[in-house]
């Protein structure tokens, strides 16, 4: 072990939790976002879940987090995680998700087939801190794909996708995630499998259609809202950025179609803001905390010249279309908000420049930018996300809820930079103080940029990235 410490070979070894079992959280204010809150409020937590909840018991002053905010933990409900290979790119993803406060995750395409096994056994046989994770299974699409781990259908009879729901569910996953090449029929085809096999839907409007022909129950991205005769080309960054012609006009009929067949929406806002950053690639690696996460993804991965997908961002092409396109997506979040219509906040982690658990605090700040007020914010992102989720109580602190909280010096549901005062994480009833997190993944950063390790995983992120899109 001393040799492979000094070649930099050694990973970091398991976090220790601070308590776990039957602990209390004593003396604390106690928030459920837009509902209620108490305060001197003691918060048992018993095998993983939350039980009594005694309220104005003032805990012990010399309790470690007396006087502190506690809210449920938030949920991204959009994510690709990182594949299985060699590496402990799960267990690192995993912590960064953690140390942001983020303790449940919709995983939205296991990009070659391995990263959502990866990580239910990251968290449930090795005991790994890790956020729930809900699965979308493969991608299902139509024509050549774009990912190796997609079922493509053919004829797009009730036989075909009957067959497809049940491969999908035998993933475990309670998800179906429609993608590229799906006609209007074979969405309505794939709808009734999924209803049949009790799978909730989600995914892209394909490029040849509009958002209110795919009519799709729950849209990412905001694929569909500019009309495919408007793109540049139909290329997944286009259909993302190019909102030169949606006006005021094309977001109202957005919104009044919206409401009308009850779709719900996760903008993931965070994706287009990133784009910017090619703007100054090497500004933007420099201003970055990039001492915790591999060099392979500025190096290769995101790389203007070398890169995959979404990283050959032209300069022009930024300038003209992305920055606008953010405004004009807040602005449709508003509008959707303000009609009450459902909405979700996601990252399409895995995109250039959206680092895990970081870019959710980023999608709230860009929700709050359009003027969606706190408490509704964190609703979202709690409760409403647990809510879709079909888990029970998640996302809530009541008593039989799953043990998901974050611990906060200062009120984060008063202003989103008291986020910078997160203390401790409470994810399946263990707590870890987020200084222990922190240090954990300080070692991550050391072990990637080992002089050994540094070559040997750019090349096998090279093979990954040849897997995921079937290039092996």
């Amino acid at each position: 072990m001393t040799l492979f410490n000094s070649l930099g070979l050694a990973q970091p070894t398991l976090p220790k939790p601070k308590a776990a079992g039957s602990f209390d959280i004593g003396g604390v204010t106690a928030i459920n976002p837009a509902s209620d809150r108490a305060g001197d409020a003691t918060i048992s937590i018993s095998g993983g879940t939350i039980g009594r909840i005694a309220r104005g018991v003032p805990s012990n002053p010399a309790s470690e987090y007396a006087g502190c905010f506690v809210v449920p933990g938030l949920v991204d409900m959009h994510v690709h995680l990182p594949p299985k290979n060699a590496l402990p790119l799960t267990r690192h993803a995993m912590l960064m998700y953690l140390a942001h406060g983020v303790t449940s995750l919709r995983e939205a395409g296991d990009l070659d087939g391995t990263a959502v096994d990866a990580a239910r056994t990251a968290r449930d046989s090795d005991g790994w801190p890790c956020p729930r994770v809900v699965s979308c299974g493969p991608f299902v699409g139509a024509g050549k794909p774009t990912f190796k781990n997609t079922i493509t259908l053919t004829d797009g009879s009730d036989c075909e996708a009957d067959a497809i729901a049940r491969r999908v569910r035998a993933t475990g996953a309670t998800f179906m995630k429609f993608y590229d090449g799906l006609t209007e029929p074979m969405i309505r085809t794939l709808e009734r499998a999924c209803d049949k096999h009790g799978l909730a839907i989600m995914g892209h409007v394909p490029a040849a259609l509009t958002y209110e022909q795919a009519r799709i129950r729950e849209v990412q991205h905001f694929f569909g809202v500019p009309r495919p005769d408007t793109l540049e080309r139909p290329g997944l960054i286009n259909r993302s950025c190019d909102w030169h012609a949606v006006d005021e006009r094309r977001m109202d009929e957005i919104v009044a179609f919206t409401l009308r067949e009850g779709i719900a929406n996760t903008p993931t806002l965070v994706t287009n803001e990133a784009s910017l950053s090619y703007l100054d690639f090497q500004g933007a690696c420099a201003r970055l905390v990039l001492r915790r996460i591999p060099p392979f993804y500025p190096d290769i991965i995101w790389h203007p010249v070398r890169g995959g997908l979404n990283s050959r961002l032209p300069q022009d092409y930024t300038k003209r279309q992305v920055s606008a396109a953010v405004s004009k997506k807040q602005q449709l979040t508003r509008k959707l908000f303000d009609a009450g219509a459902p909405l979700y906040l996601g990252t399409d982690v895995a995109q250039p420049f959206v680092l895990p658990g970081e870019s959710l605090q980023k999608e709230m700040r860009l929700f709050a930018g359009a003027g969606i007020p706190l408490d509704a914010i964190w609703r979202l992102a709690t409760s409403a996300a647990g809510s879709r989720l079909g888990i029970p109580k998640l996302g809530t602190i009541q008593p039989g809820a799953p043990a998901d909280l974050l611990i906060f010096r200062k009120d984060p549901t008063l202003s989103l930079d008291h986020l910078d005062t997160l203390v401790a994480i409470v994810c399946a009833g263990r707590l870890y103080n987020k200084a222990t997190l922190d240090e954990t993944l300080d070692a991550f950063g050391a072990y990637f940029r080992s002089p050994i390790v540094r070559p040997l995983a750019a090349r096998a992120a090279k093979q990954s990235m040849a897997r995921a899109l079937g290039r092996t």
